[in-house]
C-alpha cells in the first residue's frame, strides 16, 4: 500500500483542485482547513499515545511501591483530554471531506441533493438511502467503514453525554468503548477496548479510506455552478455588511 504521506498529498491535491473551481470552497479556505484539521488529528494522536504510555508506566512503578495511583492523576486527566480532542479532530476532518464530495456529481441528475452539512448525513445518503447514485462508493462505505460508526458513536458519547473513561488493563490503558449511540449502553457491561490499538487501527483505516477516495474520484469531472455560488456569496456579503 502507498505510504500515508503519499496518500495525504494526493487527497490534499484533490481538495485543492476542487477548491480552485469553487468560489464557495475558496471563500471557506477549505484547503487550509483540511491541512489544519489533519495536523490537529496527528498532534492529538501523538499526545494521547504519549500520555497513556507514560500513565501505564507510572502506574506500574506505583504498584511496586504500594502507593497505587498517587501521582497518576495529571497523566490520567491529560490522557482523557487529548483523547477527547483526538475524537473531535477526527470528526472535524471528515466534515471537510463532506464539503468536497458533492462536487463530483451533477446536481441536475440527482433525485435528492447530496447533504454537505455533515459527513454523517452524507454517509447515510450513499450507504443507505441512495446507493444507486454511486454503487461503488456506496458499497465501500457499507463494507469498509465499521470503524467510522464506532468512532462517531464514541465521539458523540464523550462530546454530548459523558467524559471518556480510561482504565488499566493487564498491559495497556483501556477505555470504555461505546459502539452504539445510546447512553444506556453503559448498563450493558461496560465494554472496553485497548486505547493504543484502537487509535492506531483508526489511523490506518482513515488512510485506507483516503486512498480509495482519491482513486475513486480523481478522474471525475468537477461540477461547479460558479454563477449560483457567486450569487449566494454576494447575498451573504450584503447581509453581513448591512448589520
Amino acid at each position: 500500500m502507498k505510504s500515508h504521506r503519499e496518500i495525504y498529498d494526493r487527497i490534499r491535491n484533490l481538495v485543492s483542485k476542487v477548491q480552485r473551481l469553487s468560489p464557495y470552497l475558496l471563500n471557506l479556505g477549505l484547503v487550509y482547513s483540511f491541512q489544519a484539521k489533519m495536523a490537529s488529528l496527528e498532534i492529538m494522536q501523538k499526545y494521547t499515545l504519549e500520555r497513556i504510555r507514560e500513565l501505564f508506566k507510572t502506574s506500574e512503578k506505583e504498584k511496586k511501591k504500594s502507593i497505587y495511583l498517587k501521582d497518576t492523576s495529571r497523566l490520567l486527566n491529560e490522557g482523557i483530554a487529548f483523547f477527547e480532542a483526538y475524537l473531535n479532530a477526527f470528526y472535524s476532518l471528515l466534515q471537510i471531506i463532506g464539503k468536497v464530495t458533492p462536487y463530483f456529481y451533477d446536481k441536475k441528475k440527482l433525485k435528492q441533493p447530496i447533504p454537505n452539512d455533515t459527513f454523517d448525513k452524507q454517509f447515510r445518503y450513499f450507504a443507505n438511502k441512495n446507493p444507486d447514485v454511486d454503487p461503488e462508493y456506496s458499497n465501500y462505505l457499507k463494507n469498509n467503514m465499521i470503524w467510522y460508526d464506532e468512532l462517531m458513536n464514541n465521539r458523540h458519547a464523550v462530546t454530548h453525554n459523558v467524559s471518556a473513561f480510561l482504565g488499566f488493563g493487564e498491559r495497556e490503558i483501556v477505555f470504555i468503548h461505546m459502539p452504539k449511540q445510546r447512553i444506556d449502553f453503559f448498563e450493558k457491561g461496560k465494554p472496553t477496548k485497548k486505547l493504543e490499538e484502537y487509535i492506531l487501527n483508526n489511523w490506518d483505516s482513515l488512510f485506507s479510506f483516503f486512498n480509495f477516495y482519491v482513486e475513486h474520484f480523481s478522474s471525475r469531472e468537477i461540477c461547479v455552478d460558479k454563477e449560483a455560488e457567486l450569487k449566494e456569496l454576494r447575498k451573504i456579503h450584503r447581509k453581513q455588511t448591512s448589520k
